[in-house]
């Protein structure tokens, strides 16, 4: 369930005329309206108002368009009237004047209010008085963003960046256009220029310069046409001189339209575009090679040489030189002498950064983010989460690490407390609020405060461990479910459960869960097994897969220090375990001491839970022939993931070193002490795995043999996998603030 379903929102701008933010918020509008929103606009109106109803969205008329005091009060009256009458917790304003008035009536009603910044504001003290950017505010691009910090001092946290979405079923496919080209008596054969902008007079700069360069374009090529597309206060300075240079040239060569709804078509028969912001994104959409040029400056000619500077001011070119009437026909020249070849080469790169980098969803899901962000609920605790935290274990903090992570990268100020047994370590790390893990008290307060219990990464839901632990979690959700907690089972894993009771108490708690996201189909099976099925249960990826850069130099000082240097290694992960085979230590050893004396490789043992795996390693190392390894120091994940990058392959018995040598791209063989392992290696479509049962030197030396001769194809392989179980694991943070959210504001 989308957690915005049938929120109300209340856009309000100055007016629906065309425009850069006012097509912006139209968009922005039919795509929250098919995330399930109820949206509603405010303005003094315009073109657009005709589009808004069309898709169910209802428009009031305030005049916000200016600062006269008679406005002023009315459009005040005007929006108190209209978030009253329609229950209105949630503002969106897009501009300085509807934000200022939303501002002072935020006070008085106590809804919650954001804003988006479309361009820089005037940082003079009179106006910085009297801007109101509410509770948090979107910038359109990266230097609006630094605006809003350095000089309205507003917090990094409360900043947040989004695009302008462009919506590729419009501008994406050729429009139908022939009632343009009779309109303007325009024939196939003419080379077209288009310009779409704002005639305003501090916007139509790249107008009257095409106008000047005319003679010199219909010089190279009488069949060019100038075509300049929009309306403003400038509008009539645009067409007198447009008229002047066509009389001067005795033909129509400058076409001035006025204001246009049909944009779609006119970049539909164009060949190059000249303009700015989100006109130039349409275009490019479109397949036209686009000439940055407009009010605020001149980039030139849209290449991949100058992506990133465009990209930085949302593609106004603000900061740079001023339009040159020489600079641009030289770009329009170079344009029209190119080969169709190089013209489709500069329009692909264009279009494809359009589509994958500026979709209107992008646009929608910045904008869900923003709210998510200021939500209020009266519990004070975001999310509590339980699992198998303070104990020392890489797996388990690795995975509480992108659990936090992860959530804060949706709504950065979220509220967040964790049940830990060694609670004091826990808050230093990850900068949370803790509990102590056996204080049964305060985990029942706790829960009363709290919106939703996050049920951690791992295997909760088993007793191959113990009885024990399986209890001790479903009292925690018991007593989520009965102090009205939500909870969510966070990319767990589920079983093995071997006793009948142990069974039917996790399908009881199981039942109380409003979301379960599963690590792998495995568990999903046993859920079936078990007769629990639910619409609420969905398979997506272990949290930890989020980590995909590994720390290189950590890496190396970490291998200097065990004094490996320049050997060749691969990695090795044991645990103690109770099933253990009396032979497990000499078999591991045979296999180390082959790999060492057929192909160079030593191991190098990594403890994941120094306290259970220093022990069992020692052992082996100790019963080998040939020198081994072992990584005695603290590591992070990415140093962990850096090692993995540069070993053969990693032969794992603790889930996590799977996962960290998957996510290096490097070939893994299991060794499966709990069905999770196998598992695990089946989502990563690898078959190199062996039961601790049958644990034979022979058997992992055939597999270490057949990964070494295909280890190429296997890094190919596992690099798109986890490419997958990477987008996937995203659905997990999404999934838990849609709970968290839901009802809010």
């Amino acid at each position: 369930m989308n957690s915005f379903e049938n929120t109300k929102v209340l856009m309000a701008l100055m007016g629906m005329e065309i425009g850069g933010a006012e097509t912006h918020v139209l968009e922005l509008c039919k795509a929250l309206k098919t995330k399930g929103m109820d949206v509603y606009v405010v303005s003094n109106g315009g073109v657009y108002e005709k589009e808004l109803i069309e898709h169910g969205i209802k428009h009031f008329k305030a005049p916000l368009h200016n600062k006269s005091p008679k406005n002023l009060v009315a459009s005040y009256l005007g929006l108190k009237r209209i978030i009253i009458d329609n229950n209105i917790k949630l503002v969106h304003a897009h501009a300085r004047i509807p934000a200022f008035l939303c501002g002072m009536l935020q006070k008085k009603l106590g809804f919650t209010f954001v804003t988006t910044a479309h361009a820089m504001f005037n940082n003079a003290v009179a106006y910085r008085l009297l801007t109101n950017f509410g509770d948090a505010s979107l910038a359109i691009a990266e230097d609006i963003k630094e605006n809003l910090l350095s000089n309205y001092k507003m917090d990094r946290g409360r900043v947040f960046l989004t695009i302008n979405g462009i919506n590729t079923d419009t501008f994406g496919e050729v429009q139908p256009f022939d009632h343009v080209m009779r309109e303007f008596n325009l024939e196939p054969h003419h080379q077209k220029i288009v310009n779409i902008s704002r005639m305003d007079k501090d916007m139509s700069q790249a107008a009257h310069k095409l106008i000047e360069i005319a003679p010199a374009i219909y010089e190279k090529n009488p069949n060019a046409r100038i075509i300049i597309v929009g309306g403003g206060n400038d509008l009539d300075g645009v067409a007198a001189r447009a008229k002047a240079a066509n009389d001067a040239l005795g033909e129509a060569v400058v076409i001035v339209t006025g204001t246009r709804t049909d944009v779609p078509q006119f970049l539909s028969l164009g060949n190059i575009f000249v303009g700015v912001s989100r006109s130039a994104l349409e275009a490019m959409a479109c397949g036209l090679p686009v000439v940055l040029a407009g009010g605020q400056g001149y980039l030139g000619t849209f290449t991949p040489e100058i992506r990133d500077e465009a990209i930085k001011t949302n593609f106004t070119c603000r900061g740079h030189e001023e339009v040159m009437g020489e600079d641009l026909k030289a770009d329009i020249f170079s344009l029209m002498d190119a080969s169709p070849n190089k013209i489709k080469e500069i329009a692909t790169h264009a279009k494809e950064m359009v589509q994958q980098e500026y979709s209107v969803d992008r646009m929608a899901e910045d904008t869900l983010r923003l709210y998510r962000s200021v939500r209020k609920s009266e519990r004070p605790i975001d999310a509590l989460i339980s699992g198998y935290y303070g104990s020392n274990n890489h797996g388990d903090d690795a995975l509480l690490r992108a659990i936090v992570e992860d959530l804060r990268n949706i709504k950065p100020n979220i509220r967040i407390s964790v049940i830990s047994k060694r609670p004091k370590e826990t808050k230093e790390i990850y900068k949370v609020d803790t509990l102590y893990r056996f204080n049964f008290w305060k985990i029942v307060k706790t829960i009363k405060q709290s919106n939703l219990l996050i049920m951690g990464g791992g295997s909760l839901m088993q007793d191959l461990t113990s009885t024990r632990s399986l209890i001790y979690y479903i009292f925690v959700m018991n007593r989520a479910a009965k102090h009205g907690a939500k909870t969510m089972l966070y990319a767990n894993g589920i079983g093995p459960l071997t006793q009948e009771n142990n069974k039917r108490r996790a399908v009881n708690a199981l039942r109380k869960a409003e979301k379960i996201t599963l690590r792998d189909k495995a568990s999903k099976e046993t859920l079936a097994s078990l007769g629990f099925e639910s619409d609420n249960v969905q398979v997506t990826a272990d949290a930890a897969f989020r980590f995909r850069e590994g720390d290189q130099e950590g890496a190396t000082r970490l291998l200097d220090d065990v004094q490996i240097y320049n050997k060749q290694f691969f990695c090795v992960s044991v645990r103690a375990w109770k099933d253990l085979k009396s032979d497990f230590i000499t078999e591991m050893a045979v296999f180390c001491d082959y790999m060492v004396e057929k192909y160079g490789l030593h191991p190098l043992f990594i403890p994941m839970q120094p306290s259970n795996d220093a022990e069992i390693s020692t052992k082996i190392l100790e019963k080998q022939k040939n020198r081994g390894f072992y990584l005695e120091k603290d590591f992070t994940i990415e140093e962990i993931i850096a090692i993995a990058s540069r070993a053969e392959f990693v032969l794992g018995m603790r889930l996590h070193s799977i996962i960290y040598g998957a996510n290096a791209n490097t070939p893994v063989i299991g060794l499966v002490y709990d069905p999770k392992v196998s598992a695990m290696l089946d989502a990563l479509g690898q078959s190199y795995y062996i039961d601790l049962k049958d644990i034979d030197s022979m058997r992992l030396i055939t597999m270490a043999e057949e990964i070494m001769d295909k280890r190429d194809e296997i890094k190919s392989k596992l690099a798109a996998t986890t490419q997958v179980l990477f987008e996937k694991s995203k659905k997990n943070p999404t999934s838990a603030h849609d709970i968290i959210d839901r009802d809010l504001f």
